[in-house]
Formats: structure tokens, C-alpha cells, sequence
């Protein structure tokens, strides 16, 4: 897909039933998920574009593309190895290691860490052997605050393309100081617009202390909140370290799940005559009839 962004609908729902649509100021495409169900109730996985009519207050709009999202994830796992990890890396480690372990093994992690610079220790691979061999170098940076929002929009921008059909991002952050420097609001703002047009999704674990070393900052909660309410994840707060072995594996528990309900959906992108439609609705051209639902973007529920 170019550049001009997909926008995304707001509620999914069955065959024939309306659903609203955000009005999409300049916007050329949009997109929708879409569940096609026999009478039987089992996924339909061979539809063609030419069988999917999306159809807006009667006029038909052109189906650009339509694609199964099947294809593995493709995680970007960024860590806060900042001084707030400083007494519980072993912790912050064996959580890290619970996660690889856990998640289904098709998926491509990279490993990244987010203090003093991002860094990128692994790139995106399902090698779970190399992945783990480099959690075990994680060292505390010391005197180093957290580079969130600057981690998130560089690994975005130099780690994921266009032709990455399911980017996810997990974060794994302690509530310190918030020192990134490059990524201004306008720019946080256009990423999260890419985010959203990408149907990209954002998990994320915050170790939140309550009081000590690296317990200065909210920001990290405020964003991590809104990332994660914004795309459909996952976002958990925890008071000690120590919880995140089971957190981890946990998470990617529900992770794996999420694509395991979602990977029979196709992703349709489609144009329609009026650039500010209001009510979209699809349906499906086969015999014996096929139900259709649809959704928004990645979330298990509309």
C-alpha cells in the first residue's frame, strides 16, 4: 500500500448492517477487517476481490486490495535498560527470556533497548536461541533515562516498512525519567496517525514504582495508555519487578491468541466516490451464502 494513509472505520458488525465511519479530512483510502463465515460457521479463506462488494449509501466503491492477515507478526521488543532497571535486571531478564519462550514460534521478534540511544540488539528474527543470548547481555545504563518516544518513532521509522503487514510493537519500561530529546509533539502525532492507518498494534508493560530510584515521571503512563487504548493491545502496571516473568508470559499468551482469533480476517483497503463517506456496509458474492462481519482494525471484539 502507498503512502497515503488507510484510515480506519469505527465498528464492525454482520452482513448488511451499517456501520459508522470517522470523517477522514483529505483522505483518499480507507480500510476495514473483514470475516467471511459459512453458514456452518468456519472462516472463508479463499475470497477473491471480486466477490467483495463494499458498498457506501448505495454506490459501490473500488476494493484496492484484499489480503488474508495471515502473515506472522513481526514484534519490535523495546526494552528500558535505563538506570530505573538498575536492582532488578535479573528480574527485567528472566521476564524478557519468559516472553520468547512463550510466544508462538512463527513470529519475528527484534530486540531493541530504549536508554542513553535505541539500540538494536537483534533484528527481526525467529532465532529464539540468538534473541535469548542477547537478553542475557542487558546491563543497566547507568545515569541513563528512558528514550520512549524517542525509541518507539526511530524503530517505526528505520525497522518497519510498508510491506510489514502486522507490526507490533512491545514495551517493557520502568516509570523514571522520560529523556528523549529528538521526537517532537508534531512528530509523536504523525506516528500514532501511522500507527492507527497501519492497524500496527502496541502492548506494553510499565514497572511503576511508587517510590525510589525511578519512580519521577508519569509520562511513560501516559503514553503507554494511550498507545495501547489507540491500537487494541495489551497494557499492564506492576509495582515490582519481580512480577515480570509472569507478565511476560502472560502477554504473550494473549498475544499469541489475538492472532490466532484475528489471522482469518482479510484486510480490505477501498476507495469510494464521496472522500467523506458516513455509513459503509459489505457483503460477499458466493453461494451458498457467506456472512460477513466486520472490524475497525485488529482488536478481538468490535
Amino acid at each position: 500500500m502507498n503512502k497515503r494513509a488507510a484510515r480506519s472505520l469505527v465498528l464492525g458488525s454482520l452482513l448488511s448492517v451499517f456501520i459508522a465511519v470517522p470523517v477522514p479530512a483529505g483522505a483518499v483510502e480507507y480500510q476495514l477487517f473483514l470475516l467471511a463465515m459459512t453458514a456452518e460457521g468456519q472462516p472463508v479463506v479463499d475470497l477473491q476481490a471480486d466477490e467483495v462488494v463494499i458498498d457506501h449509501a448505495g454506490d459501490e466503491c473500488s476494493i484496492k486490495s484484499l489480503q488474508l492477515d495471515s502473515d506472522p507478526m513481526k514484534i519490535a521488543l523495546l526494552v528500558d535498560n535505563s538506570d530505573s532497571s538498575s536492582q532488578s535486571v535479573n528480574s527485567l531478564r528472566d521476564g524478557l527470556q519468559s516472553f520468547l519462550e512463550t510466544l508462538p514460534a512463527q513470529h519475528e521478534i527484534g530486540l531493541f533497548t530504549i536508554s542513553g540511544q535505541a539500540r538494536r540488539l537483534e533484528d527481526f528474527t525467529t532465532d529464539r536461541v540468538a534473541l535469548g543470548e542477547q537478553v542475557a547481555r542487558i546491563f543497566p545504563d547507568s545515569g541513563s533515562g528512558t528514550l520512549l518516544r524517542d525509541g518507539l518513532v526511530e524503530t517505526w521509522k528505520r525497522r518497519f516498512s510498508d510491506d510489514d503487514s502486522w507490526p507490533v510493537f512491545v514495551t517493557v519500561a520502568y516509570n523514571g525519567l522520560e529523556a528523549s530529546r529528538s521526537v517532537q509533539d508534531r512528530e509523536f502525532n504523525e506516528f500514532i496517525n501511522e500507527l492507527r492507518a497501519r492497524a500496527a498494534t502496541v502492548h506494553a508493560v510499565l514497572v511503576a514504582a511508587r517510590s525510589g530510584r525511578g519512580a519521577t515521571s508519569l509520562v511513560q503512563t501516559e503514553i503507554l495508555t494511550y498507545l495501547t487504548d489507540a491500537t487494541g493491545g495489551n497494557y499492564s502496571a506492576i509495582a515490582a519487578a519481580t512480577a515480570l516473568p509472569n507478565v511476560l508470559a502472560e502477554l504473550a499468551t494473549s498475544v499469541g491468541e489475538q492472532y490466532e482469533v484475528i489471522k482469518d480476517r482479510y484486510r480490505v483497503v477501498f476507495e469510494c466516490d464521496d472522500d467523506q463517506p458516513t455509513q459503509i456496509r459489505a457483503s460477499v458474492n458466493r453461494q451458498p451464502a457467506v456472512g460477513v462481519s466486520l472490524f475497525p482494525d485488529r482488536r478481538t471484539e468490535p
